[in-house]
């Protein structure tokens, strides 16, 4: 982000927290500019919001926070500037105290958005290179030009960097929620270690039952996953903070970290780390179970909410029974068919996204988004760069897989195969002993990718969610 940016983001926020002359204090922290004013009645929060550059803001502890990422000390000092207020050093994450007001829905959920935008945010350029270089290889690949094969040197290194980019993405999403928590990050990340190490790895594929302080451990193949690193990591922030309180200061360096990882151990591993698998497994019951009362319908729900299944780590169990139909009856007609039509609706809200986009920033993140999930087949990057970020993207999504979902129901179509999540996913629903099977199946996902345009040309990407009220809380 140049220089000037940093001046135009200092100055949007002024014009949009009443002036220079509202401000009386102004300091900042790992993420958020945290501003004191005379009168909060005088800021348009949605004006906020929408800067280029703003990733939220919200009211904490009297404050009006506005989170803007790691380059937050460089929009404090053009702040300063702009208002006459001193600089100071970065102060605390977890200062935030006095009263946190009324627990309501929409607060939760702002929360919960703040948590997940704040430990994401940080690691988009990882996930944007790991989707570039898997995109090369799909298109370098034998399935596509066929420059290189599986066993040359130079597949394998672009898959090993690929791969690692999201294997390990636990352990980069350890440290960006350690500092969005205020946890130690160094700590966060020996959790991520443990969670990944290859003797866990081993525990997972052999099914050895393990137990930790004599608690049955559920066995989960972290690799990859998100949301549980998140929920373990904001478990974590808790942990450290009691045994800073009750640990001597003269000895905290040491005692402070270990009460902390072993407290954690059957937290993380037993209860936090397990939850989307145990959930999965309760959520794929009740999936099938809508499919059978609902039939068509079904599918159609099905295909909404898998995304959501997906970003929380919770599809893996899901997927096992799609796996199950396929080696029982050589076909999965319920788990995995709205899923497909997901897929061409995500290509569109990419797609639109880049023609949309208002700057260069936004059109980088989502040509590359649109490249690595059309071509590659990749979806981490635009599902936690873009998806997981903009609540009217994820809302779209959903509407158009449903779409997509309901035709693909009522007109029967099942998978015969597993396929890439590229623009050349629909073969997927050839039916060898019914040619109608393909073209229903091309017809549902163009009924998402269709859907998702429009939505994306009427609704947009920023701004409230429908029917969820347009007045915003600051």
């Amino acid at each position: 982000m140049a220089a000037k940016d940093f001046d135009r983001i200092a100055q949007e926020i002024l014009d949009n927290v009443g002036g220079k002359d509202n401000v009386t204090g102004a300091v900042h922290c790992m993420t958020r500019l945290r501003l004191n004013l005379r009168d909060y009645d005088k800021i348009n929060a949605d004006g906020v919001k929408a800067i280029k550059g703003v990733l939220g803001a919200q009211m904490v502890g009297g404050q009006y926070q506005v989170i803007i990422g790691q380059t937050v000390p460089n929009v404090y000092k053009e702040f300063c500037a702009l208002t006459g207020i001193k600089e100071t050093g970065a102060i605390d994450e977890n200062l935030d105290e006095g009263p946190k007001g009324p627990l309501t829905f929409k607060g939760v959920i702002d929360k919960c958005l703040d948590a997940i935008t704040g430990s994401l945010t940080p690691i988009l350029p990882i996930l944007i290179v790991a989707g570039l270089i898997k995109m090369i290889i799909a298109i370098l690949g034998p399935t596509m030009l066929g420059v290189v094969n599986e066993g040359d040197n130079l597949y394998s290194i672009l898959n090993l960097a690929g791969d690692a980019g999201f294997y390990f993405l636990p352990m980069y999403v350890s440290v960006s929620a350690a500092r969005k928590f205020g946890a130690n990050q160094w700590i966060a990340m020996l959790i991520a270690g443990i969670m990944l190490h290859p003797t866990m790895t081993g525990w997972v594929t052999e099914g050895t039952p393990m137990t930790v302080y004599g608690i049955p451990m559920t066995l989960v193949n972290y690799s990859s996953s998100v949301f549980p690193m998140i929920l373990s990591i904001f478990v974590m922030s808790y942990v450290e903070k009691f045994f800073k309180k009750v640990v001597p200061e003269q000895v905290s360096t040491m005692f402070v970290p270990l009460g902390t990882v072993l407290v954690m151990l059957p937290l993380a591993l037993c209860v936090v780390g397990p939850l989307g698998q145990i959930l999965g497994n309760g959520i794929s019951a009740g999936l099938l179970a809508l499919h059978n009362i609902l039939g068509p319908v079904g599918v159609a729900i099905i295909g909404s909410l898998f995304l959501l299944l997906v970003a929380t780590g919770m599809h893996l169990a899901v997927i096992s029974t799609a796996l199950i139909s396929f080696a029982q009856l050589g076909y999965d007609d319920t788990i995995l068919v709205g899923s497909i039509c997901g897929t061409y609706a995500l290509i569109a809200i990419y797609l639109m996204y880049t023609l949309k986009a208002k700057d260069a920033e936004d059109r980088e993140l989502g040509l590359s988004c649109f490249v690595s999930q059309a071509l590659g087949g990749v979806g981490e990057p635009g599902i936690f760069g873009i998806i997981m970020r903009k609540p009217k993207a994820l809302l779209i999504e959903m509407v158009a897989a449903f779409c997509g979902g309901l035709y693909a129901g009522l007109t029967h179509c099942a998978l015969y195969l597993l396929g890439s999540s590229n623009f050349m996913n629909a073969i997927v629903f050839a039916n060898p002993n019914d040619p109608m099977g393909l073209v229903n199946g091309c017809i549902a996902c163009g009924i998402s990718f269709v859907v998702a345009v429009v939505l994306c040309l009427v609704l947009g990407f920023d701004g409230p969610l429908p029917f969820f009220g347009k007045k915003q809380e600051a």
